[in-house]
């Protein structure tokens, strides 16, 4: 039976979902910004107009990887956004300044989040590629282990143990998906371990993060200033929250507030309502990209939207987790709302693949080796030229 969703065309329900979400955040950028443009002897509306201007820029991305460049291209284009993103980060590393600790920024740019994009596409391209060598230690392990490694160890020298963190859990899901062998990976995992726990211990950026979050009342009260003031924002807004604009927390006591705890501002100033509606958004967001991922007609489709989705969850997950104290203090954006250029366009590049996975007469040119067990009629199978030669 074929899938009715590939003759509804792309799918104009998660387009609206984040046409919402950028709305919405821009106006939280608006009223986050308070304290920043006194700070800075800046009008009300600077921070917004510079947000606005790269919100026009993300339409562009959506519009051009959702209705121009189609997806089956990142099999070849993730491999030079990969390499962008390893140069990029090598010179923050080098040369770029060191804000709270780390090296993670170069001429205004993230360069993690174009490394992200790069990642995900080479490992999904490789899995796809995989045929029914899927369970073997190269296509489990070595190929891409090779993206992972080459990434890890540019993100431990930032340093960005968040970020490595998410990435790993990406890339292990859609192993486990893409049917990887998980004996192996369970090696892998049980050895670096120990290696993990070492690294984070010993670098004091992260130790001293670690230390803050596991200290009792009273102790590393500095370091718990961001996590004190976020959860004292959250309580402020109660049911219904202090109003658009009314939020106190934002004005000196949230360092960072249109960036790294701009969840907390919502809170305070949306309350309950406003932070239950933020979460079904995203949810809608998620599932929508798990679907896209679920009824893609190549198994490149499915691993890609399926890594990207996650990508999007996990800085997501991550960013809320921190506001309401469950993981220690870490950097990250909350997608289509803080403030920032970088993230906002690799959202918006991930919802315009999302939407390109989703249209029905995209990657026809893609070639996938057969797997077996898996039916030709099956709308994975569908359209495609199949050889029975491996990796």
């Amino acid at each position: 039976m074929e899938n009715t969703v590939a003759h509804i065309g792309m799918n104009k329900l998660l387009l609206v979902v984040v046409l919402v979400l950028i709305c919405f955040g821009a106006a939280e950028v608006y009223t986050s910004t308070a304290q920043a443009t006194a700070a800075h002897d800046k009008v009300a509306e600077y921070y917004l107009m510079k947000h606005l201007s790269k919100v026009l820029a993300g339409f562009v991305l959506i519009f051009f990887f959702a209705r121009v460049f189609d997806y089956g291209n990142w099999l070849w284009f993730g491999r030079v956004v990969f390499a962008v993103g390893v140069i990029l980060t090598i010179a923050a590393i080098l040369f770029g300044p060191k804000i709270n600790g780390a090296h993670r920024w170069i001429w205004g740019i993230q360069p993690s989040e174009i490394l992200k994009l790069g990642l995900f596409s080479c490992v999904c391209a490789k899995l796809s590629q995989a045929g029914d060598n899927i369970k073997s230690v190269a296509c489990t392990i070595i190929q891409p282990g090779i993206f992972l490694g080459i990434s890890a160890v540019l993100l431990a020298l930032q340093p960005n143990f968040s970020m490595l963190a998410m990435f790993t859990c990406v890339v292990a899901c859609v192993l486990l998906v893409a049917g990887a062998n998980p004996k192996y990976l369970g090696m892998v995992a049980g050895a670096a371990m120990p290696v993990i726990a070492t690294v984070l211990m010993v670098t004091e950026h992260s130790r001293a993060r670690i230390m803050a979050f596991f200290a009792e009342d009273g102790g590393m009260k500095e370091s718990n200033h961001q996590l004190e003031h976020s959860l004292l924002a959250l309580g402020n807004g109660g049911f219904t929250g202090t109003g658009f604009g009314q939020g106190v927390q934002k004005l000196g006591y949230l360092p960072e507030a249109h960036k790294d705890v701009v969840y907390s501002v919502i809170g305070e100033e949306f309350g309950l309502v406003g932070t239950l509606f933020v979460l079904a958004l995203f949810a809608v967001l998620f599932s929508q990209g798990l679907n896209i991922a679920r009824n893609s007609s190549s198994r490149f489709g499915k691993y890609f939207a399926f890594a990207l989705t996650l990508s999007l969850f996990f800085n997501f997950a991550l960013h809320i987790s921190v506001c309401v104290g469950l993981c220690p203090t870490t950097g990250q954006p909350l997608p289509f709302f803080s403030f920032g250029g970088t993230n906002l366009f690799y959202s918006c590049i991930v919802i315009g693949i999302l939407l390109n996975i989703s249209r029905p007469t995209t990657g026809k040119k893609i070639k996938e080796p057969y797997m077996s067990g898996a039916s030709l009629e099956s709308s994975a199978y569908r359209n495609y030229e199949f050889t029975r030669s491996g990796v």
